[in-house]
């Protein structure tokens, strides 16, 4: 019996992940973090990398931006971005980010001049 409820735990939090992971990507490209980070998150040499960085940090970052705190004005374009997040957006997003998976998009081997489509 114990075993089966462990399982059944296992599958909840299996899902509850997935939802987090899929509400964390439509963040990322609804607010055009891509456009800066790169459609993988993967930064480049102007923006840094956020695919597969550790959640608390994060998570961390999102709420000192949301909160107006920058040390720089790459920075303060992020206060800009992350001001209208919830709490729950911040999970979510930070889920992704830390859990990411490499996002296949088409045009990117397209573009001669290396952008990230168009």
């Amino acid at each position: 019996m114990r075993y089966i409820l462990l399982f059944i735990i296992l599958i909840i939090q299996v899902h509850a992940d997935s939802n987090a992971y899929n509400r964390g990507e439509m963040i990322f490209f609804a607010n055009a973090c891509s456009s800066c980070h790169g459609p993988s998150a993967e930064g480049s040499s102007s923006y840094p990398r956020l695919a597969n960085k550790k959640q608390e940090y994060l998570k961390k970052k999102l709420i000192d931006f949301r909160a107006g705190k920058a040390q720089s004005v790459s920075q303060q374009m992020m206060a800009q971005f992350a001001k209208k997040l919830t709490n729950k957006d911040i999970d979510d997003l930070s889920f992704f980010l830390s859990h990411h998976k490499k996002v296949h998009v088409k045009d990117v081997d397209d573009d001669i001049l290396g952008g990230f489509g168009s």
